[in-house]
């Protein structure tokens, strides 16, 4: 790039680049109002923003004139709050933004220099200045005129040789350039409207070289290509990329060389995989293994994670995923892949030598956590849980991961809550049977097979009920198909649940619910939901979509869409094994599920579910990100079923919800099961609607060693009843079903501020709610009481 860099420089002393500002020396003591810029239709205003170091103090909720910022430094500067406490405000501040002709200039070199490396060569920038005296400010325009582009009339490729014409055209073939081919591989025009870009340029010579890398020349670096730009019109270039890729190499022997901390008599040899070839090489390599100090690992682990093959053509990829596919099983601490000198005797060839350190076996962990609300929502509670976990890597020498875990739980309220959890997951880094084929056939970044198992046990004073076994068993496939995309298949799901109720539940708090709720068939929907032991199994597949930081959220999106086919399996065994002749709708139960009145049966329900969630974090400048989320969920009954299982309906309301409600307590639609209009939702909907919108900025950074952000959000959303739900009955408009054309004035709304702290593994939320408007009720803000959120993590 020797040639393009001299040629930069003669570009920038062409007297269209040597202007300067033409700008008054103003004092220096004029504060930045503003920054702006005229004339730019190629760059954006944020990419120019990015370019410049004359700004103005940041705005609080980009606020014009709160400089919140600015004043924590003149505050902390004052000193009149101690010195701890004024060093941390000026810390956490920021400067006067005072013009600085220098930074000015500066500013207009780097943006010239960008147009001129776009191609722009006549571009000129000019800085106006706008003083406003009597408030000793200033505002900033830069003024840019970009000019006639420069475009690329040909492009020619000097590998001195080195590549067939085979080889020279798929060079070439994804290109970052605009190219249109001609007879000869070597050649090539711009296409039309092909500009001319040095970073573009950067881009396809780093592309370049990955294709070489990946197409056996090993021994390639970025300075073995080279791109010579000439001038050749007023308004053209010839671009002729120089490359010297040096010998096409293939691999050689592969050997695997593992160290352990197990104290063992002699190291374990083992020959993996032995390759005979055909000429040019004419040779039998060899994958071969020497594990010392480990005395549990499979060498046949190994070999599965190589994503290469002695004999083939040296390629820089497959060698890398080996090395990511070796560290995505989770037994090596410490991973390296050494290129040996290469054999050079007959037909090139790159042995290779795979350093491991493998990790402990057995790990033992004792965590504590606050209390979340034993029937599995996303509140937290006035409590504190400790536990216990177990996790035996490597199980049985294939990369299988043992992890059991104990916690015990109890809330601090006066009604008085516990639980205890029993679990346990069994993986393994590859597809059990029958799915095994579709990491042969379709491209994966990862694969995962889970077996997970979990046993509750709770008791929940406030609704008089325990919660005698609460068992989950799940099989699950995971799919990564690259960085970004992720696919779970639950191929089995079974869930059964058995609550009892204790002393009190009748008086206490069954008559209390039933009381508000005057149809009968509702009634008896609420006992069969918390006193009837159920069973549920589902068929579930996920698809995901993630990218950006999933902890901070400052840029970045999420997709996921589910489909759920549950109760089926209880079904064949209703209708084909238990009782052939008729359909009863519950099956045989085990002793521990008998209640009073069930006759010890469990009850199924057969149900298909799609849920679809969407979010979206986008930067809006230093320290504030808008971030939005849309979910439309919907469970629907199949067969003689007239509700979905109590625990795969929607609900909504709560801190990761409609915030303006309590947990569960929004819906269903504009009914009102209930007169105080605050307990929970207790039936649920069979459809769903939520979206979200939340500005958040940092208004205090390194307080406490975390980032102080302020919030401000809207939640709207609500659930709603399904055609074949029973409802309240009748047939009025504000009985929770969802309607197409009065749905939208069922929608409840919730706003207000909140607090995040952010550490650097962790982030507090903090937010208080306010009803906007309440279904239930004509005017807005019908409720002055705010609803108060405390949570782990942002809310979505």
């Amino acid at each position: 790039m020797r040639t393009l860099g001299l040629l930069l420089l003669a570009l920038c002393a062409h007297p269209a680049f040597a202007q300067s500002s033409d700008a008054p020396a103003d004092p220096p003591s004029l504060l930045v109002s503003s920054v702006q810029f005229e004339g730019n239709t190629f760059f954006s205003n944020e990419a120019l923003w990015a370019r410049v170091r004359t700004r103005p103090n940041r705005r609080f909720l980009n606020l014009p004139g709160v400089t919140w910022w600015r004043w924590l430094h003149r505050l902390g500067s004052s000193g009149r709050l101690g010195r701890r406490l004024s060093q941390a405000l000026i810390a956490s501040g920021e400067p006067p933004a005072l013009y600085n002709p220098s930074t000015v200039d500066a500013d207009l070199d780097r943006l010239r220099l960008s147009y001129l490396q776009e191609g722009f060569r006549a571009a000129t920038v000019q800085a106006r200045l706008d003083p406003d005296s009597a408030r000793q400010r200033v505002r900033i325009t830069y003024t840019i005129e970009q000019g006639p582009a420069t475009h690329i009339r040909r492009v020619v490729l000097d590998d001195g040789q080195a590549l067939a014409e085979e080889a020279q055209r798929a060079l070439f073939q994804a290109s970052y350039l605009n190219l249109q081919t001609t007879a000869s591989a070597t050649h090539y025009r711009g296409g039309p409207g092909q500009r001319y870009s040095e970073p573009t340029l950067l881009e396809e010579r780093q592309r370049m070289l990955t294709w070489l890398l990946d197409e056996g020349y090993a021994q390639i670096t970025r300075d073995s290509i080279r791109a010579l730009v000439t001038p050749v019109t007023p308004d053209s270039f010839d671009i002729t990329f120089r490359v010297r890729p040096g010998p096409r190499i293939r691999l050689g022997g592969i050997h695997f060389a593992v160290t352990g901390a197990e104290p063992t008599r002699r190291p374990r040899t083992d020959t993996l995989d032995a390759v005979p070839t055909a000429a040019p090489v004419a040779a039998t390599l060899h994958v071969s293994s020497r594990i010392e100090g480990d005395t549990r690992l499979r060498p046949s682990l190994l070999r599965r994670t190589l994503q290469v093959t002695p004999g083939q053509w040296y390629s820089q990829t497959a060698l890398l995923d080996t090395k990511r596919r070796l560290e995505a099983t989770g037994l090596f601490s410490f991973t390296n892949i050494a290129q040996l000198p290469v054999d050079s005797a007959g037909a090139l060839l790159l042995p290779l030598r795979i350093e491991l350190q493998s990790r402990p076996r057995h790990r033992l962990r004792f965590n504590t956590f606050i209390l979340r609300d034993l029937l599995g929502e996303q509140e937290l509670g006035a409590g504190l849980g400790v536990g216990v976990t177990y996790e035996n890597l490597n199980l049985r020498g294939g990369g299988e991961t043992l992890r059991l875990s104990t916690t015990v739980a109890a809330d601090f309220q006066p009604s008085a809550s516990a639980q205890v959890e029993v679990s346990g997951s069994y993986a393994v880094p590859y597809l059990l049977r029958p799915f095994r084929w579709a990491s042969r056939v379709l491209p994966t970044y990862d694969v995962r097979t889970r077996f997970s198992l979990s046993l509750l046990a709770a008791r929940r004073d406030e609704l008089r009920l325990l919660i005698r076994g609460r068992g989950n068993a799940r099989l699950r496939y995971e799919i990564q198909h690259d960085p970004v995309r992720t696919s779970f298949l639950d191929v089995l799901d079974l869930s059964v649940s058995n609550p009892d109720t204790l002393s009190g539940f009748q008086e206490f708090f069954l008559n209390d619910i039933l009381q508000r709720v005057a149809d009968p068939v509702q009634q008896a929907q609420i006992l069969e939901d918390y006193t009837n032991p159920q069973v549920n199994n589902a068929a579930r597949y996920t698809f995901r979509s993630v990218a950006g930081d999933p902890l901070r959220r400052l840029d970045g999106y999420s997709r996921e869409i589910s489909l759920e086919v549950g109760g089926n399996l209880p079904y064949v065994l209703d209708r084909l094994v238990f009782t052939p002749d008729s359909l009863e709708g519950t099956i045989p139960g085990l002793p521990l599920f008998q209640g009073i009145g069930t006759g010890n049966r469990l009850l199924y329900r057969r149900y298909l579910r799609l849920v679809a969630d969407a979010r979206q974090y986008r930067p809006m400048g230093p320290g504030t990100v808008l971030a939005w989320k849309g979910l439309v969920g919907l469970a629907h009954p199949v067969g003689g079923a007239g509700v979905v299982p109590f625990d795969r309906r929607f609900y909504s309301g709560g801190g990761a919800s409609v915030r303006g409600w309590t947990l569960r307590s929004l819906g269903p639609g504009g009914a009102e099961p209930d007169t105080s209009g605050t307990s929970t939702n207790l039936l649920g909907g069979d459809f769903k609607l939520e979206a979200g919108l939340e500005l958040r900025t940092t208004v205090l950074r390194d307080v406490l060693a975390a980032d102080w952000l302020a919030v401000a959000f809207v939640d709207a959303g609500n659930v709603w009843f399904g055609p074949r739900n029973p409802g309240f009955g009748g047939a009025s408009s504000s009985d929770g079903r969802f309607r197409v054309d009065t749905f939208w004035r069922e929608v409840g709304i919730g706003t207000g501020p909140g607090l995040r702290l952010a550490w650097e593994y962790l982030i507090v939320r903090f937010d208080v709610a306010y009803r906007l408007r309440d279904p239930r009720e004509a005017r807005l803000f019908p409720r002055r009481q705010p609803t108060l959120h405390f949570g782990i993590g942002h809310a979505f």
